[in-house]
């Protein structure tokens, strides 16, 4: 008789499933634990690289909140000299940034690598390399992209980057070539880690 979801649980009878020998639990228990001290950063197992996505994301947020309350601060009593204009619009131009690239989008893919394999009986995603690459780039993009902050190269185009604030006339120098790099790994992540889920 089939359940009300479909699945039948005849299947059990037809394909019944042996119980491993204890030997063999222990050695896959070898094989997958994880490396011990700095070594564990090059774990590939989906569980150490979907926290990493997970605490790396929340550390951008944080970050992402402390620009927004050096922009609430400026804009706290008027003619307020905390942020200059340039400053001011380098950190909503990064705090846009932030927040969608460095935060939501990863924290979905962290929340994808974390539960999918649990949701389907695995244990691990396909290409586990790929999902550690994908953080690394990420890492990376992500690191470099609030360097330029503090190297007065951060854009400052709007939340977006949409023309006529990047042009030429608006945007001057290096700095949108600056966030496009930043970008640049932080998409290859996301394309890694939407390849891997």
């Amino acid at each position: 008789m089939k359940s009300e979801t479909g699945f039948d649980h005849a299947l059990y009878k037809r394909f019944p499933a042996e119980k491993r020998p204890d030997s063999e639990v222990e050695e896959l228990a070898e094989i997958w634990k994880a490396p011990k001290g700095w070594a564990r950063l090059t774990a590939v197992n989906n569980n150490y690289v979907g926290f990493w996505y997970v605490v790396t994301a929340f550390g951008f947020f944080l970050a992402a909140g402390v620009l927004a309350l050096g922009m609430r601060v400026q804009l706290a009593a008027p003619m307020q000299d905390f942020l200059g204009v340039d400053t001011y619009n380098q950190f909503f131009t990064m705090h846009g940034t932030v927040m969608m690239f460095l935060f939501a989008v990863p924290m979905v893919e962290a929340i994808g690598i974390m539960l999918l394999p649990q949701m389907l009986a695995a244990r691990d995603l396909p290409f586990p390399r790929l999902s550690a690459f994908a953080f690394w780039a990420y890492f990376v993009g992500g690191t470099m992209f609030f360097l330029s902050l503090f190297v007065g190269l951060a854009p400052d185009g709007g939340w977006f980057m949409y023309p006529p604030l990047t042009s030429i006339a608006f945007s001057p120098g290096i700095n949108t070539d600056f966030w496009l790099l930043g970008i640049g790994f932080i998409e290859i992540s996301a394309i890694a880690g939407a390849i891997e889920i």
